[in-house]
Parts: C-alpha cells; sequence; structure tokens
C-alpha cells in the first residue's frame, strides 16, 4: 500500500482514500407513511376548511390524498441521490384530482427524508492483501443501496467479493481460482452486472457485504447445519427481516455481517499522521454504523463532554473516531453548556458546534489511531474523551 512500508506515516494511500469515500444521500424511512398521517399537512388535506382546500371538491380532495398516500408508501425505504431526485421520484407526476400537490403537502413529505450515507458510484479498488488473508474463504452479498435489497450472494477467496462490480463498471477479468463452488451462468451474470450498471447509473455504488468469513472446514453434518442456520441468519438481518432467534444464530461472531469498507479499514488502514499539536480525540462508536451520514456523525459527537480546558483553545480541532478510524475532524466554532432530556443545564458538561474542517479530515480520515492508543496503554478513555496538547 503507497507509503505504508517507507514511512508508515506518510498519510493514507488512495487505495484507503477510494474505501472512505462515501457519499450523503437521502432515504425515506419505512416509517415515513405513519409519520405523514400524524402531520399537520394530511390534518390540512382532511380539512375541507383549510384554505388550500377551499378549490378543491370532495372527488378532488380524495384524488390528492390517494395520489399522496400511495406515493409515500410505495417510496417508503427507498434512497435517492439529494432532495431534488427524492421529490421528482416521490411526488413528481401526481395530478393530486387535476390540481397538483399543494406546496405544504410536497414540503411535508420532502421533510419526512434522513440522511444516510451510501458508498459512491465507479469502479471498485481491489481488496488489500492483507484483507484477504484476514478473509480466508468467506460468504459475501451484494446490495443495492437504493432501496437495500440484497441482489446477490456468493462465496470465495481473495478478491471474489469485487468480480461483478469490477466487471460491470470497469470491464475487469475475474480470476476464477478464487471462485468456490460453481461460477455465474452467462444468464446470472448478464442479470447481475445489469443490476450493477443500473446502480451506478443512478448514482449510487453497490455495497458489497461480508457475511462470513476465515470459514474452515466442517468435519459433521451438525456443523454444516450449524453454519448454514447462522448463515441464513446473518442473511435475514441484512435483508430486514426479523427472526425472534437472531441473537442466538449470532453466536460468537459479532462483526458479522459487515461492510467490506469497513473490515478494509479495521485491518489495512494507514497510520494517521502526527496529531495537531492541541486537539481532541472523542470516541463516538456509533460512527461506524453501516449508513452513518456526515450530519449524523456530527451530532453525535457533539454533545456532552466535559471539555475540561481544552474548550478554550480556538478553533479547536476535534478527530471522531471509531474502531480506532477516524471518520469526521471538526472546528470547534463554540461550546455551550450541556442541557439533559428534561432541560437540566450540568455545568460539567458542554456541546460543541463547529463545521468540517476539509483539510484534515483529507489527512486524516480513514486512517488508524492504533498507534496512539498503544501508547496509552492499549485502552481509551470511558469517557470518549481524549485531549492532546497542553493548554
Amino acid at each position: 500500500m503507497p507509503g505504508r512500508e517507507s514511512d508508515p506515516r506518510a498519510g493514507p494511500g488512495p487505495g484507503i482514500i477510494a474505501v472512505m469515500r462515501r457519499m450523503d444521500a437521502v432515504e425515506l424511512p419505512v416509517t415515513a407513511l405513519d409519520e405523514f398521517l400524524e402531520s399537520a399537512a394530511f390534518a390540512e388535506m382532511l380539512d375541507v376548511d383549510a384554505e388550500r382546500s377551499a378549490p378543491r371538491g370532495p372527488a378532488t380532495r380524495r384524488a390528492e390524498i390517494v395520489d399522496v398516500l400511495r406515493a409515500v408508501d410505495a417510496h417508503a425505504g427507498r434512497r435517492f441521490v439529494d432532495r431534488e431526485r427524492a421529490g421528482e421520484a416521490i411526488i413528481g407526476g401526481l395530478r393530486g384530482g387535476g390540481f397538483g400537490v399543494r406546496p405544504t403537502v410536497v414540503d411535508a413529505v420532502l421533510d419526512l427524508l434522513r440522511p444516510v450515507g451510501v458508498p459512491v458510484p465507479g469502479p471498485p479498488k481491489p481488496v488489500p492483501l492483507e484483507v484477504q488473508t484476514v478473509l480466508g474463504v468467506y460468504v459475501y452479498a451484494l446490495v443495492d443501496p437504493r432501496d437495500s435489497s440484497v441482489f446477490y450472494v456468493g462465496a470465495g477467496r481473495g478478491n471474489r467479493i469485487r468480480h461483478q462490480t469490477g466487471a460491470a463498471l470497469a470491464g475487469a477479468v475475474p480470476d476464477p481460482s478464487e471462485v468456490i463452488g460453481q461460477g455465474d451462468s452467462p444468464e446470472v451474470l448478464e442479470a447481475t452486472l445489469d443490476r450493477i450498471g443500473d446502480i451506478d447509473a443512478d448514482g449510487f455504488g453497490v455495497e458489497h457485504w461480508v457475511l462470513r468469513y476465515g470459514a474452515a472446514g466442517v468435519e459433521s453434518v451438525e456443523e454444516t447445519a450449524d453454519f448454514a442456520a447462522r448463515f441464513a441468519g446473518d442473511l435475514a438481518g441484512l435483508s430486514g427481516l426479523e427472526l425472534i432467534n437472531a441473537p442466538d444464530l449470532a453466536g460468537t461472531v459479532d462483526d458479522v455481517p459487515i461492510p467490506l469498507d469497513e473490515l478494509i479499514l479495521r485491518h489495512a488502514a494507514p497510520l494517521a499522521p502526527a496529531l495537531p499539536e492541541l486537539c481532541v480525540l472523542v470516541k463516538v462508536d456509533d460512527a461506524a454504523r453501516p449508513g452513518a451520514s456526515a450530519d449524523q456523525i456530527y451530532e453525535w459527537s457533539r454533545s456532552g463532554w466535559r471539555a475540561g480546558p481544552h474548550r478554550t483553545v480556538p478553533d479547536l480541532p476535534v478527530l471522531v473516531f471509531a474502531e480506532d478510524i477516524v471518520r469526521a475532524v471538526h472546528r470547534v466554532d463554540f461550546w455551550e453548556t450541556y442541557r439533559d432530556e428534561d432541560g437540566n443545564l450540568d455545568p460539567k458538561r458542554w456541546v460543541y458546534t463547529g463545521r468540517p474542517d476539509p483539510e484534515l479530515e483529507e489527512r486524516f480520515v480513514g486512517t488508524s489511531l492504533r498507534e496512539v492508543r498503544e501508547r496509552r496503554g492499549g485502552k481509551w478513555n470511558p469517557t470518549g474523551w481524549h485531549p492532546y496538547g497542553q493548554v
């Protein structure tokens, strides 16, 4: 990996930067219909005396209600590149009984959108060799980020998990020795490549998930059945199916299913460069959550810290990390006293308001703080707050 052998502090190579290349999109949550039914905009649609309802007769109002509810229900759980694309897909083309959909309703529907992190489009990078070693023989799934649906499951070793996306988007020729079991039939391969092409054309990248890895040979029928059951549980969870016995099926493997990009970060991320002279590292476990957006990471990171003297540092850099990997870097603009859920002030805890620092994010995001942790005796503070430099 570039820079690692000659200088482990030379910064992230292009392969790791590519792993962290995610973008913020928007998602209409699966609960969107219930949320809309409780909104003021829906109440207005039902109110015959509302000013915006006046031009519409009963049949027209019913048609508008039916159009909007069907559209919200049909698109719940789907993701879009941005709010504008979401509006075109959800509301665009609705006749609303001939009057169109009133603007307040359009705004109410689009206000249901939530930020979500998704892979960027484009051809994938090969799996680093050190990660291939960790993976061994593995089972993987390809997921369509537009609706979080699993559309392909396979098994292999090496770079097998990237075969289909590499072939579809870069014309890469797969290595047949990396395939476990039968390869894809021409019909299956064509359908898979078409799906990947459609995802890319819509402005998204395919999600690559590892369901099981480091698989050793099974020595009995019982072990085979147990492995199959656990794999089925992994796949059900990734597909959004709720199994009563899901906790039991998880067994001792607590990090699967896991996005391939996250696995690469944990095992192949380069060491972080030298920290800023004055900065704070904050450990936010949720920052490693699949689908976490930049806005979500910011909100999770800013609240409830016993900041001490470092809150007096102008433009204090805050490096947000999870699983030893830097996920974001913010610059603090100002601090406010923390309020608990009941609105009570806690004078010992503080909340920062800040902004992303593009320059520091270019240097640090996707790099590993494991060496920093090792210098601390191998552990992070339970509070998650780690100030650096003398104030």
